[in-house]
């Protein structure tokens, strides 16, 4: 896999997780997917008694395209809304931002 993938976790009540990823693919996929980024995978898992965390890997072809991505959400007030409607319902959330190493400076690479 190259380029950049963003890894996206949210941390929900088990009775929230349908409701937010109708929402998900309603209201965010879309604009997402419009500003380039591919979503890969999307799972479910149990985390504690009651708890869900959704994980959703997406990616992108390299770090510009997900600053150019990062720019366009910015100024989208449904992105903000979006996330807005997740803090209220969600117990956490993190993302995180992935790009493969291929060598270290100065390694040679076989």
């Amino acid at each position: 896999m190259s380029g950049v993938q963003v890894l996206d976790v949210v941390l929900l009540a088990g009775d929230d997780v349908d409701e937010w990823l109708r929402r998900w693919r309603t209201e965010y996929l879309p604009g997402a997917v419009g500003r380039g980024m591919v979503e890969e995978r999307c799972w479910r898992a149990w985390t504690g008694p009651g708890t869900v965390a959704v994980r959703i890997l997406w990616s992108l072809p390299d770090s510009g395209a997900f600053f150019a991505a990062r720019a366009a959400a910015a100024v989208d007030p449904r992105v903000s809304a979006f996330w807005a409607y997740t803090d209220e319902i969600a117990t956490g959330r993190d993302r995180h931002v992935l790009e493969p190493v291929t060598a270290v400076r100065g390694e040679k690479t076989s």
